[in-house]
């Protein structure tokens, strides 16, 4: 069985499956062509599958599951950007929004070890020692933590910023 086939006998199905799960139908449509271009992938198996239908609702199962995954890593994106933008401006005196802004997206994307540190270190002005205390971290790794925190900001800064040196 080859691809269209597949599609004709069971693609509208999967797509009311998604609308379902995923509760858009752009979403589900979305999902629907991500499904497919994976079979396509795949599509060297379909003739050692015993039930074509299961396999391809699985790919559409897997598919949706990562799409909701992503979604929801966005959303905490944002709002951790949010929150960051906040925490800036109670924090720092002056900047004006651009720098506001460009800080809490850089700083959203350290890992969450090293914008811990960072925040505790220049935010809250506790030392090391505080910091390793507070994160039952040694001295050195909670000072490594923010070197290499501060490492990622200066870059990502920059390369927001156009700036090179």
């Amino acid at each position: 069985m080859n691809i269209e086939e597949v599609y004709d006998r069971v693609g509208e199905k999967i797509y009311h499956y998604l609308i379902i799960k995923l509760g858009s139908q752009s979403d589900a449509e979305d999902v629907l062509q991500e499904t497919f271009c994976r079979l396509v992938h795949y599509s060297f198996r379909l003739k050692f599958i015993r039930n074509n239908k299961a396999f391809v609702f699985k790919i559409a199962r897997n598919e949706a599951n990562r799409f909701l995954r992503n979604e929801i890593q966005n959303r905490k994106g944002c709002q951790q950007i949010a929150e960051l933008h906040e925490i800036i401006r109670n924090s720092i005196s002056g900047p004006d929004a651009k720098a506001e802004h460009l800080t809490a997206q850089a700083l959203a994307q350290l890992s969450e070890d090293q914008q811990e540190v960072v925040v505790l270190k220049i935010f809250e002005g506790l030392t090391f020692k505080e910091i390793a205390s507070i994160c039952d971290l040694s001295i050195n790794t909670a000072a490594s933590r923010y070197r290499y925190g501060i490492e990622k900001l200066r870059s990502l800064m920059e390369g927001k910023n156009g700036k090179s040196e």
